[in-house]
C-alpha cells in the first residue's frame, strides 16, 4: 500500500515537552492538595497537608500560605509550608503594603491586587530583587502568588509557591494554583464555621448543665421544705431517690431517663403539704376519712408541679405512683401499661423505703420484711422486673 498520501507527524517540539511537563505538574500538585483539603480538620493541618502535596511535586521547591493582617505594616503572618527550601521563609519579612520594598513580592502584589502574581525569573524580576540573594542560596528560580479569597477588604491571604526552573508557571498553570487557593479559602472558611459551632454547641451543653444543676438544686430544696413539715419523714424522698436511680441504672436505663427519675423520686410526696401536720405526725393509725386525706397527697402533688416546665412528665410520675397494676391503687385505678414506666420504679421504692423505716404509728419492719413484700407483690401490683431488678440489688450488696 502506497503511503506516498500520508502526512508526516508532527513530533512534540522541546517547548511543547516543557509545557506538557509544567501542566502535569500543577495537575498533580491540585490532586494531592485536594485529597488533603477534603481530609483536614484543623487550620493548621489543613495548611500544612496541602503545602506538602504541592513541594512533593516536580520541581516546587516551597510552598506556603501567609495571612494579610491589619496591623499597621500589614504583616504577612506565615500559617505553614512545607518544602525543601522551607528555611528561605523563617526569617523573610514579607508585606502587602506598597509603602515598602517587602510589598513588592509576588505575595504583596496579589492580596493588594486581588490577582495573582508570576515571577517568571527570580534572576530577571526587578520587583524581586530583595529577595534574589537569599533565592540563589535555596534554588528558587520562579514563583506565584495567588490571592486566598473571602476577606473583608482585601484577600484573606495568599498562596506562594516556588519552584527551582525558571518560567514554572504559565496561564494553564495559573488558572490551577488560583483554583487550588479558592479551594484552600472555602476548606478554611468551613473548618472555622465548624469550630464556631462546635463551641455554640460546647456552650449550648454548658448551659443545660447549669439549669440542670439549677433544676436539681430547686427540687432538692422543694423536697428540704417539705420534710421540714414531716420529720418523721425526713429523708424519704431523697431515699427513695436514691433507692429507685440505682434500679433504673440496674435495668439499663439511661443518664437522662435516671436524671428524670431522680427528679419525680425527690418530690413525690410534695402533695403533703395539703394534708395537715397533725395527720402527717399522727402517732396512732389513722381513721378512714384521715386516710383518704393523706392519699389525696398524689392529685395534690400533681396540680403543684403540672405547670412547671420541666423537660419531663415530672408530674405525672408523681401522680402515677401509688397506682397499682391490677387497678388497685390510686387515684384513678390505672392498670398495667397506663401506668408509665417511672412510677413503677416510684411504687417498687416507696415500698420498699416506707417499710423498713420507722413511721409515727408504727415500728420499722426491716428490709428483709419489705423484700418479701414487694416480692408477694410481683406480677400482681408491681412490676416483676422492677422487683428482679431490687433483689438483684440487695444480693449484690449482700455479696
Amino acid at each position: 500500500m502506497s503511503t506516498d498520501n500520508q502526512k508526516p507527524v508532527d513530533l512534540p517540539t522541546p517547548a511543547m515537552k516543557h509545557e506538557l511537563e509544567k501542566r502535569g505538574w500543577a495537575l498533580s500538585a491540585l490532586s494531592e492538595a485536594a485529597a488533603a483539603l477534603a481530609r483536614a480538620d484543623s487550620t493548621d493541618l489543613l495548611v500544612a497537608e496541602v503545602c506538602s502535596a504541592i513541594a512533593a511535586q516536580g520541581p516546587y521547591v516551597l510552598a506556603w500560605v501567609g495571612k494579610a493582617e491589619n496591623d499597621e505594616n500589614k504583616t504577612m503572618q506565615v500559617m505553614g509550608g512545607a518544602g525543601s527550601a522551607l528555611a528561605y521563609i523563617e526569617n523573610i519579612v514579607v508585606s502587602w503594603s506598597d509603602k515598602n520594598i517587602s510589598g513588592m513580592g509576588p505575595g504583596g502584589l496579589a492580596i493588594r491586587t486581588g490577582k495573582s502574581s508570576v515571577v517568571v525569573d527570580s534572576e530577571l524580576d526587578e520587583g524581586f530583587v530583595s529577595w534574589r540573594e537569599l533565592a540563589r542560596k535555596f534554588g528558587i528560580r520562579s514563583a506565584i502568588g495567588c490571592p486566598i479569597p473571602d476577606g473583608e477588604a482585601h484577600p484573606f491571604g495568599v498562596l506562594l509557591v516556588y519552584s527551582k526552573v525558571p518560567n514554572a508557571f504559565g496561564d494553564s498553570e495559573v488558572q490551577l494554583f488560583e483554583s487550588l487557593a479558592q479551594e484552600i479559602g472555602f476548606g478554611l472558611r468551613s473548618i472555622e464555621r465548624q469550630h464556631k459551632l462546635d463551641d455554640e454547641i460546647h456552650e449550648k451543653q454548658k448551659t443545660q448543665e447549669r439549669l440542670a444543676d439549677a433544676l436539681k438544686a430547686t427540687i432538692e430544696a422543694m423536697a428540704r421544705t417539705m420534710e421540714w413539715r414531716d420529720p418523721y419523714t425526713a429523708g424519704h424522698q431523697k431515699r427513695v431517690a436514691s433507692i429507685s436511680t440505682a434500679i433504673a441504672r440496674k435495668m439499663g436505663w439511661d443518664d437522662n431517663a435516671v436524671q428524670a427519675l431522680y427528679m419525680a423520686a425527690m418530690v413525690h410526696d410534695i402533695g403533703k403539704v395539703a394534708v395537715p401536720s397533725e395527720i402527717l405526725t399522727k402517732p396512732t393509725r389513722l381513721t378512714d376519712l384521715e386516710m383518704q386525706m393523706v392519699q389525696g397527697h398524689v392529685e395534690s402533688g400533681y396540680q403543684i408541679l403540672k405547670d412547671i416546665p420541666f423537660p419531663w412528665p415530672i408530674a405525672d410520675m408523681v401522680r402515677q405512683h401509688h397506682e397499682r397494676l391490677d387497678g388497685s391503687g390510686y387515684p384513678h385505678g390505672l392498670k398495667g401499661d397506663q401506668i408509665c414506666p417511672e412510677a413503677r420504679i416510684l411504687a417498687v421504692a416507696d415500698t420498699i423505703e416506707a417499710m423498713a423505716t420507722h413511721r409515727p404509728y408504727r415500728a420499722a419492719r426491716g428490709l428483709s420484711a419489705a423484700m418479701d413484700e414487694v416480692r408477694s407483690e410481683a406480677g400482681e401490683k408491681l412490676d416483676t422486673k422492677v422487683v428482679d431488678a431490687a433483689f438483684e440489688l440487695m444480693d449484690a450488696n449482700n455479696t
